[in-house]
């Protein structure tokens, strides 16, 4: 079960930084009706069997009978070893509670997956049960692909409070519902205690701002003489050290960026999804601090920077992180040598927020047994199925019942304040999470096209005029639907 991951963690479901250009170039070849060329021969959801449930609505057994023989195809992104290890032994499990039932998994690579799914659609061998990042499905489920999940959700009792309730807003529609979050992942900010002690810093508090941001990570670079921005001498073509990992702040690359546009007051689309908000103050205060940061602070390090030094935070290239529970994982995994804490994303004069993401799985109308597919939806985000991914501290689940199986005996600092308390409503800072429009690949495209000379060349200040440019271009996308 892929969660968010640290950056380079290509199966990391979550981690929306990950490289999906792949996909991109695959999507922008299929059209609503490729989609739907052989899709269209799935049986309706009001078609599908009454699955009366024993017991739970989590469970197989349909009135206490044995279901019908049925061979179900399984398709997922899933790295090598423990995660598809885990995979098989939940499968297997569902295989002996429903007698006469197989399910047939194919393990894709990340990019191999993301390239490979429009083309199953669009054929003829459709999968029963797919998997779906937050950040597309709302691609597939506008081009009628996906299977509305709500009326057997209601009809089973499948309460949408079960799962962190933003995570299903991710999978929704107004009120449908595209896919069954299957994991989460609550973003923070990492810290490595060390640098700081080295520098005579504060660690940030749970309460600091922007400006508290920008200040440590500039106060946290250093070129290969330990001098920082603010000290004479300073060579900033020597770069060792940069306060913070590059946070992408545009709406393109992770979920975790509506947290600071949220912070300073504003956000990305309105609440129609009929234009962007990116030429309102707000956007364009969160464009400058990240351009400023890059081309005037030196704090963040460009792509040509990091390439080639494995995760910046955990190879000790940066003094800080945004990230999610499985940094910390991959930190004790590694034995990383330094202490680390976690806090929550700067607040500002919009608020403080604990951004989440996920990947889900969803069901083609295109699929053969969407009843089958159903059942084995609900078997792998049952609570209990749930709980056992946790426990391996890699993935978080999306079901709030299984989250205390993620914390550690002895968790890292501010780990259960982050990641774990606000999903379970036991947090005063709010979460969110963020529903990506349709026609992501072509959005980005136009960000790339007027944001990439104000922070990857650094070769332009205009932030208003690539707002009011990409504005244009982006709204005349959204209402193409």
């Amino acid at each position: 079960m892929n969660a968010h991951s640290a950056p380079r963690d290509v199966l990391d479901a979550g981690d929306a930084r990950r490289d999906r250009s792949s996909f991109d170039i695959a999507r922008r070849e299929l059209s609503r009706r490729g989609f739907l060329a052989r899709a269209a021969t799935g049986a309706a959801v009001a078609g599908m069997g009454a699955m009366s449930v024993a017991c739970s609505p989590f469970g197989n057994s349909v009135d206490g009978d044995s279901p019908s023989s049925t061979n179900l195809r399984f398709i997922t992104p899933a790295d090598l070893g423990l995660e598809r290890t885990l995979y098989k032994g939940y499968l297997q499990d569902f295989e002996k509670a429903n007698a006469g039932s197989t399910v047939g998994v194919t393990f894709e690579a990340w990019d191999d997956y993301m390239a490979k799914l429009p083309t199953l659609l669009a054929g003829g061998a459709v999968p029963d049960l797919i998997h779906q990042h937050m950040s597309i499905v709302q691609d597939y489920g506008h081009r009628g692909a996906l299977l509305d999940l709500a009326p057997l959700m209601e009809r089973d009792g499948i309460d949408r409070e079960t799962f962190v309730p933003e995570l299903i807003d991710a999978f929704s529609d107004g009120d449908k519902i595209y896919g069954i979050p299957k994991d989460s992942a609550a973003w923070g900010v990492y810290y490595n205690k060390d640098k700081f002690d080295e520098a005579a810093l504060d660690y940030p508090s749970d309460d600091w701002t922007m400006e508290d941001l920008r200040a440590t990570a500039r106060a946290l670079t250093r070129d290969d003489r330990g001098r920082n921005p603010d000290q004479p001498g300073f060579d900033p073509k020597r770069i060792k050290q940069w306060g913070l990992n590059w946070v992408a702040p545009t709406p393109t690359d992770s979920e975790n960026s509506r947290a600071f546009v949220r912070a300073f007051g504003g956000d990305w689309y309105d609440e129609d999804y009929q234009q962007t908000l990116i030429d309102q103050p707000p956007a364009r205060a969160d464009f400058e601090l990240f351009r400023a940061m890059r081309c005037a602070d030196l704090s963040t390090p460009s792509p040509a920077q990091e390439l080639g030094q494995g995760d910046p935070f955990r190879s000790g290239l940066t003094a800080m992180s945004v990230n999610h529970h499985s940094q910390d994982f991959f930190l004790r995994e590694e034995k990383t040598k330094f202490a680390w804490g976690i806090t929550f994303l700067p607040k500002g004069p919009g608020g403080q927020f604990v951004p989440v993401g996920c990947s889900g799985w969803a069901i083609p109308k295109g699929a053969k047994d969407q009843d089958g597919a159903w059942k084995l939806l609900k078997h792998l985000t049952s609570p209990q199925v749930q709980r056992g991914f946790a426990e391996q501290r890699r993935w978080a689940p999306s079901v709030r019942a299984a989250l205390p199986a993620l914390v550690r005996e002895n968790p890292t600092d501010g780990f259960v304040k982050v990641h774990v308390d606000p999903l379970r409503e036991r947090s005063d800072r709010t979460v969110i999470s963020f529903r990506f429009p349709a026609n992501q690949s072509r959005i980005k495209e136009v960000y790339a096209t007027h944001f990439d000379p104000l922070w990857t060349t650094c070769a332009t200040e205009d932030v208003a005029g690539a707002a009011r440019k990409a504005k244009e271009q982006i709204d005349a996308i959204l209402a193409q639907g």
